[in-house]
């Protein structure tokens, strides 16, 4: 178990990609959805071997991605669990859900067939208050008993990011959906993060798909108020891809592994598409002067740093 500076370790975890070390990790939210069927089981613990032969390794899952952390356990189960930084969650939503969550810590460890666990995360708390009386002191307990090496927190709020890296108790903040190529209001907890060194983790750069597939026409119609804005604005950013022959998985990968203060970004992985799709991101960098026409859109939208009201969700 590595107890240095949480920020040192995970640069040892980034992926190893010929002579470069791209700080990518992988997302499992969308492994084990189905673990009924041995079959699934099989097929996650062999996509996940295929990751790791192709240079990742950092993990990242939790305890409410479904049977994510048995799929996952089963890919530990073969290889060297040291070679790996290993991080899960568990989710407290609501005052007094502190047993629930006691409970998901320990199960973690059974479903991930390990000793410890490099990163445990508070997962979608509802806010920082209802952490710090119960969970807070047992994640620290669990910590100084070398269960596991990291804390971290992984919400939506981003003003629960900013109270925890101040409050002194995080090692990394997970922020996802708020620091991509059409959505920067996760700056300043970027920047805060850099001055406390706490690690900042950045997911769902791909919106869910959206910046793959674009949006359905049901999704579309159905949109309202600032969401609607954002759809609006997604769809002037692929066409300006589209128009410099720019594949939108490449730019927003690149756009967020550009900024040295986001230790990890992670991408969900869940087929062999998903797997060839981001190495070839990683194989196509873009140019200066595409970089500055994203830029120069980026900087047309008023609302691209202004964080979400908390009912929001990109989905």
């Amino acid at each position: 178990m590595d107890q240095s500076g949480i920020k040192d370790t995970i640069k040892n975890f980034c992926m190893i990609l010929n002579n470069r070390r791209p700080a990518l990790g992988v997302g499992c939210a969308s492994l084990g959805r189905n673990i009924n069927h041995e079959n699934t089981l099989n097929h996650d613990r062999d996509l996940l071997l295929k990751c790791y032969e192709a240079g990742f390794r950092y993990y990242d899952t939790s305890g409410a991605y479904g049977e994510s952390e048995l799929s996952v356990g089963a890919f530990i189960s073969e290889i060297d669990r040291k070679s790996i930084f290993l991080a899960t969650k568990s989710t407290l939503r609501q005052a007094g859900g502190f047993e629930m969550f006691k409970q998901n810590f320990y199960r973690s460890f059974d479903r991930l067939k390990t000793d410890y666990i490099d990163l445990f995360q508070i997962h979608d708390s509802d806010c920082y208050d209802i952490c710090t009386d119960e969970v807070i002191p047992f994640l620290i307990e669990r910590k100084k008993e070398k269960m596991i090496c990291y804390t971290g927190f992984a919400t939506r709020l981003l003003t629960a990011h900013s109270q925890a890296i101040a409050d002194g108790f995080v090692d990394s903040v997970l922020s996802y959906l708020d620091y991509n190529l059409i959505k920067t209001s996760a700056s300043h907890v970027i920047k805060q993060a850099r001055k406390y060194n706490v690690a900042f983790i950045n997911a769902s750069v791909l919106l869910f798909g959206m910046m793959k597939n674009g949006l359905s026409s049901d999704e579309y119609v159905s949109a309202r108020g600032q969401y609607k804005k954002r759809i609006l604005f997604a769809e002037e950013m692929m066409k300006l891809c589209d128009k410099m022959g720019i594949n939108t998985i490449n730019a927003s990968l690149q756009y967020s592994l550009l900024n040295p203060d986001v230790d990890i970004t992670l991408n969900g992985i869940k087929s062999i598409n998903n797997l060839e799709s981001t190495l070839n991101a990683l194989k196509n960098p873009l140019y200066p002067e595409e970089w500055a026409a994203i830029s120069a859109l980026q900087r047309t939208c008023p609302t691209i740093d202004i964080m979400d009201e908390p009912t929001y969700l990109f989905e």
